[in-house]
């Protein structure tokens, strides 16, 4: 059998933190670079701004760098390091706020491209600049004017030669600013269990103090967040057309929050209070990935506070979907006619929370099959890796 040339390129994924569970866009660069690893690629990962680690932390294939150390000398021990991988590709994961506290990346811009040395450069915008959507603040609208030019003068001054973006948001305002950019899924991190038991669903419930037997399990509507709960979710609308039809078919309600709410739990302890006497709220909090799986197996539907023009960079949308769950989105977002931007198999399963999801429910929204799809994202990437090496070549 012959081997895939291609799968001989070396290739270092690059973003601010990397420490496990600390932020979204690390998980996802852990978890991409580890996909492709398997299948055949040497891929590293540097983490130059990484504010849980303490100097400088180099464990297998990753070197973390503190915010603690100068640029200057994060610079250096980044570059000697990529200088004796010697990667054929740099893979930037990027988010303003990842290098800056308040997303003014200024020594980022200034440090990241002495690292390419004429490297192949890809850039992955899991966000970009802030302050373009209606209403926004003047103090928002004055940092996202210095990240767009921020962003401009990155593209020009490294010339990637491919860009990705994850969602609606991104994709407009990167193509109305002339910036080519293809989409690139984001993929949930809790694989799907092979074979999810209702009883042990149960079990969970019943530790979290709703205590249902099988045969009653049909009586109910798990609806849930997997996640933080934004401030601009509006509880009402969000639910009331699902009590109207549960009412209609003669459903009760449950509402799950599942996973770290963080500094959204007054969000949940506010709207928890709507509608006791129909809704039992029920707060599951964090559990191991198989326990989670399981609850993401037994939800009926999921919420999501997230934005219908947001909903491509949601790693717990990404999550429910996987699970075969449809999910309710309440929140229009700030783009205009925004198009539903998700990996393609899941996009039979986000629906608009408008004035035709009573009926819709009624009629009933089919979940589907489980489906993971951190595999077929590392195949598209390197798919797209490999087209642009043969454009090169």
């Amino acid at each position: 059998m012959k081997t895939d040339p291609f799968l001989k390129i070396k290739i270092c994924f690059i973003t601010g933190s990397l420490s496990a569970g600390k932020t979204g866009v690390g998980d996802y660069t852990l978890l991409l670079a580890e996909a492709c690893r398997g299948k055949g690629m040497t891929c590293h990962t540097l983490g130059l701004h990484d504010p849980q680690v303490e100097g400088r932390v180099e464990d297998g294939h990753s070197l973390c760098l503190s915010p603690d150390l100068p640029w200057k000398e994060r610079l250096h021990a980044a570059k000697e390091w990529l200088d004796l991988l010697n990667p054929d590709w740099i893979s930037l994961q990027f988010v303003p706020y990842a290098f800056h506290s308040r997303g003014l990346f200024r020594n980022f811009l200034n440090t990241f491209p002495q690292l390419l040395q004429n490297r192949k450069l890809h850039i992955m915008f899991h966000e970009i600049w802030i302050g373009e959507f209606p209403g926004s603040p003047w103090v928002q609208k004055a940092v996202g004017f210095l990240q767009k030019r921020y962003i401009a003068k990155l593209l020009e001054t490294t010339k990637p030669r491919f860009v990705n973006h994850s969602c609606a948001g991104s994709q407009v305002r990167l193509q109305g600013a002339g910036i080519d950019s293809s989409h690139l899924p984001i993929f949930g991190n809790v694989p799907p269990v092979e074979k999810a038991n209702p009883r042990e669903f149960l079990e969970l419930m019943s530790h979290a103090g709703l205590t249902l037997s099988l045969d009653e399990r049909s009586e109910w509507w798990f609806v849930g967040f997997f996640g933080s709960i934004h401030d601009d979710w509006q509880v009402e609308p969000s639910l009331a057309p699902i009590l109207e039809a549960a009412d209609q078919l003669g459903k009760k309600i449950a509402v799950l929050s599942l996973g770290r709410l963080g500094k959204t739990v007054r969000k949940w302890e506010e709207i928890r209070k709507y509608q006791e006497n129909k809704v039992k709220w029920v707060e599951i909090g964090e559990l191991d990935p198989e326990d989670m799986s399981l609850c993401l197996h037994g939800l009926d539907y999921g919420l999501t506070s997230t934005p219908w023009d947001l909903v491509g960079k949601s790693g717990a949308i990404a999550a429910m979907v996987e699970h075969g769950t449809p999910v309710l989105v309440s929140v229009e977002g700030g783009t205009k006619d925004a198009p539903l931007v998700i990996g393609e198999p899941y996009r039979q399963l986000i629906h608009r929370a408008d004035k035709g999801l009573r009926d819709a429910l009624v009629s009933g929204l089919p979940k589907a099959s489980p489906r993971e799809s951190l595999s077929a994202v590392a195949d598209l990437f390197v798919e797209q890796l490999n087209e642009n090496e043969k454009e090169v070549a």
